[in-house]
């Protein structure tokens, strides 16, 4: 029987000690929705540990077994839809090597076929991570993490070939999860059309540190869920699955990371669509253009003596030593204010010696150049991306202080400028960006919120997806690899907002990014299901429709139509953009009331922002 003192370690303890401390002063007026909170904490702490405590969301039945050639044979377990009574679900199956020992910082190794019949019934831990993004920052998780999840409907793989969508989560290269409790995938198995693939793949230090030679390579996050990619190209047939209607999708650094696999010549052939929801390969925050910087800083974090004189294979050998807690928790240092830059590791620009070289070029060039095999595109935004980090600043009297007693210099780092910008220049820029959104008030305050969400929306997100699409239909055959975009703008009773600010959000930030999973994935360890005759069930699935309508036909639904996006279509708007998808509330007795057409988009902003990072 499950014990949960089994599993309250001390670090959970302090952790959970902490986060209730962070809200006591808050505790009179807040207090249910402190207790909420703090169980969401719990679980997210726990969970990979105590996924028996949600047992109760599985069939105690096993599935028939399942063998590949290449891999060997699997037994999974069923699991209840949210509409429909059962599905297929094969958890915690190795595609890779744990990346332990010799392996940390190396490119990740095939699993070797397994003999016996692999019990796939429970997913595995996330891969370790500290995650910003919660307001005690829990280190959980294990450095032996690279496993992966297949879900297929009960029979139907039985007919005929299903279409194959690998899901690539989000959390800024620093956290995130592919555990069914978070990212579950009974929303798009109700369709009963697809099989769904989910993993995980290194994060932070271990996932993305580079010394900018062979020795750390880094992007090594990516080149995990490449090999994630390569095991679905050699095993999903077994499971019913056609491999060669794969798409790709992913939401935040996911979708920056699909997009980047399209970019990349070692992911070439390994899927036919890409579907990036809220990030780019082109976001600010995409590319590190300092890593062996870093990764000294790194070195002396952890302790390493004399770290900046050592050789790069001398580091790697030191840092393969280090405690891997330590190793995570040395991120902390590389922090200019409160826990920003949020995201520190990051992809880097390989040397094309290199023989498993990620990206050789930065993303924006290889965009601006069209020199790439482009697939079928879908990609989409929501209208407050920026609350991501925004609402947790501005929900803290603590935080909007010390951010105010130095504005101007964290402002200026926290906006993420190219490395060309500097000096005079960038002063001068950012004035401009302070008047644009500030009008001219040097201050977090309430006259200063609004700007400053649109401000991280802007820079972070919508301009980024602005030219993404710009550089695609100007460079790419749309005609045989069409774009398609949406935007989602609906809004119910949920939101990551909540998250963001530990449960004690006291203003209505709007559509959040990652508000649109709650609509694409179930997570009951973080919000309670929507009944299942309600306005926001039928959101549900018009959205997990379109994106399942793109997986099996290359597009999405035609209703209502959308005017195709090309260069043409591009030039005769210059003050609004292509056709794009708009889902929100509505009278929901048709359809037609959530999923609208429009194509209004802020392109004054986009133009500021053309002209703002020009040289």
């Amino acid at each position: 029987m499950f014990k949960f003192k089994e599993i309250l370690t001390e670090d959970f303890k302090a952790g959970l000690k902490d986060f209730l401390d962070y809200n006591q002063k808050r505790q009179r007026l807040h207090y249910r929705k402190i207790i909420d909170m703090t169980l969401k904490l719990l679980f997210m702490l726990i969970m990979p540990l105590a996924y028996t405590v949600v047992s109760q969301f599985l069939e105690n039945r096993f599935t028939s077994t399942v063998c590949s050639d290449k891999a060997g044979c699997m037994r999974g377990r069923l699991m209840r839809g949210y509409n429909t009574p059962l599905f297929e679900a094969f958890m915690g199956i190795p595609y890779a090597l744990p990346p332990l020992g010799e392996l940390r910082f190396s490119s990740p190794k095939e699993f070797p076929k397994w003999e016996n019949t692999l019990n796939a019934f429970e997913a595995k831990p996330d891969c370790i991570q500290k995650n910003y993004l919660l307001p005690t920052y829990p280190v959980s998780g294990s450095e032996d993490c690279l496993y992966l999840n297949v879900y297929r409907p009960l029979h139907h793989h039985n007919t005929h070939k299903l279409p194959v969508m690998i899901y690539i989560h989000g959390g800024g290269w620093f956290s995130g999860t592919a555990n069914p409790a978070i990212t579950g995938p009974e929303y798009i198995m109700d369709t009963e059309q697809v099989i769904l693939v989910t993993f995980s793949y290194r994060l932070g230090a271990l996932g993305f540190l580079s010394t900018g030679d062979a020795n750390i390579p880094g992007n090594f996050g990516l080149k995990d869920q490449l090999l994630a990619m390569k095991w679905v190209q050699n095993n999903i047939a077994a499971f019913g699955g056609d491999r060669e209607k794969v798409t790709l999708f992913g939401q935040s650094v996911g979708g920056v990371s699909a997009h980047m696999h399209m970019l990349s010549p070692q992911a070439e052939g390994l899927f036919q669509g890409v579907i990036a929801l809220s990030g780019t390969a082109n976001v600010p925050f995409a590319i590190n253009d300092k890593p062996l910087e870093q990764a000294l800083r790194t070195a002396e974090l952890c302790g390493i003596e004399n770290a900046t004189n050592l050789s790069t294979k001398e580091l790697l050998n030191s840092l393969r030593a280090i405690d891997v807690d330590i190793l995570i928790r040395a991120g902390d240092g590389l922090k200019f204010w409160s826990v920003d830059h949020i995201t520190n590791y990051r992809p880097v620009i390989e040397s094309s010696d290199i023989k498993d070289a990620f990206l050789t070029r930065h993303p924006e060039d290889i965009l601006r150049s069209g020199d790439y095999k482009p697939v079928p595109f879908m990609l989409g935004t929501v209208p407050k991306e920026g609350a991501v980090r925004v609402a947790a600043i501005m929900e803290s009297q603590e935080l909007k202080e010390s951010f105010n007693k130095d504005f101007y210099n964290i402002l200026q780092k926290f906006l993420d400028f190219p490395t060309h910008l500097e000096g005079k220049q960038l002063a001068s820029k950012m004035k401009r960006i302070i008047q644009e959104y500030f009008k001219g008030e040097e201050e977090l305050n309430d006259n200063t919120r609004q700007g400053f969400l649109d401000l991280v929306t802007e820079r972070g997100f919508h301009h980024p997806y602005y030219n993404a699409i710009k550089n695609y239909i100007n460079t790419i055959d749309t005609k045989s690899y069409p774009i398609y975009l949406y935007s989602f703008n609906y809004s119910g009773p949920y939101s990551y907002s909540t998250l963001y600010t530990g449960g004690l959000s006291s203003l209505d930030y709007g559509v959040v990014h990652c508000d649109d999973l709650i609509y694409l994935f179930r997570s009951p360890l973080l919000f309670p299901d929507f009944p299942k005759d309600s306005r926001h069930a039928k959101a549900l699935q018009l959205f997990v429709g379109n994106f399942v309508h793109f997986a099996k036909y290359r597009e999405p639904r035609s209703s209502p139509p959308l005017k195709r996006c090309n260069k043409s279509t591009f030039q005769r708007r210059p003050d609004t953009i292509c056709d794009y998808q708009l889902f929100e509330n509505g009278n929901l007795e048709s359809s037609t009331n959530i999923l609208k057409t429009d194509n209004k988009f802020n392109v004054e902003r986009m133009k500021f922002w053309d002209d703002i990072l020009r040289e």
